[in-house]
């Protein structure tokens, strides 16, 4: 198969041989995996996420129609597909898979939000991929409608879907490689849910968290920290603009003091937290 993307921010020349040199080439590279196995380009946001957010605890504030909700099925199907984060438990110090042990193992992923109709959009985008994609429904067992929804896939990995609850309940007593919050600005308990439950779900196993939402005036004290301080670690940079579509003041003011302005509202010092980050060494 030879293909390449006719978007110009991609242009990814796709030249397999074959569904085994597929699957080899799709494990190491998600955006590759998007092409082939979800029939989607992600956009240059999206790539760089999928490719580089794999840190325990990664967070993205975006804006309104960036594609999460196909950013996270995305990553939920990457990470079952490839039982991804479990690799010590199947494959041994010469790089060899154990088909055996990576089919018998364990493997499970949530996606999450505080209500369900939040948490239920993810579910239905990968119902929708599964529906369009052969290649994807191929690894899928079984995939239904009914609830509690989740999606069993051939060799015994699961992703679930839940409601948060006020405190995180909603995903405890369980061991998780990923868990996605979505729509993260709402969640007024985030910090207290991350410490209490979040973190603990995915310790034992060396998961993932990815942590998705936009700030919200007044509510988002706790989604904002955990940004600020991905940014502090990585260097990335911070930005928001809640003005409106059609103010015609698109250059009014500095939005580097619009994020100091919206940090102390929120009680939280901006330039404490990068002079703390400076002085571990951080960042420079």
């Amino acid at each position: 198969m030879a293909y390449s993307c006719p978007n110009d921010w991609c242009r990814m020349f796709l030249d397999v041989d074959g569904a085994q040199d597929a699957f080899s080439r799709a494990r190491n590279d998600p955006v590759f995996f998007w092409h082939y196995f979800l029939n989607r380009c992600p956009h240059p946001g999206q790539a760089n996420y999928v490719r580089n957010a794999n840190a325990t605890v990664n967070a993205l504030a975006c804006s309104n129609r960036y594609g999460k909700t196909t950013l996270l099925a995305g990553r939920h199907f990457h990470s079952n597909v490839f039982k991804i984060g479990a690799e010590p438990r199947y494959v041994d110090d010469a790089g060899s898979i154990d088909l055996d042990k990576f089919i018998r193992l364990p493997y499970q992923t949530v996606h999450a939000a505080g209500l369900w109709e939040q948490a239920s959009d993810p579910w239905e985008d990968a119902l929708r991929l599964i529906d369009e994609n052969g290649r994807l429904a191929a690894f899928v067992k079984d995939a239904p409608r009914s609830k509690p929804p989740h999606i069993d896939f051939i060799h015994g990995a699961r992703w679930r879907f839940r409601t948060l609850g006020d405190d995180g309940s909603g995903v405890d007593g369980k061991s998780f490689y990923l868990i996605s919050i979505d729509e993260a600005g709402w969640l007024a308990r985030l910090e207290e849910m991350m410490n209490n439950v979040l973190r603990i779900r995915v310790g034992d196993v060396r998961g993932r968290i990815d942590i998705v939402g936009t700030f919200k005036p007044g509510v988002s004290k706790d989604f904002f920290k955990i940004c600020v301080r991905a940014a502090a670690k990585t260097g990335a940079s911070l930005g928001f603009d809640h003005r409106g579509d059609s103010t015609g003041d698109e250059e009014a003011g500095s939005l580097d003091a619009a994020i100091r302005k919206y940090a102390r509202e929120l009680g939280f010092d901006l330039d404490e937290e990068i002079a703390k980050a400076r002085a571990a060494g951080v960042i420079e």
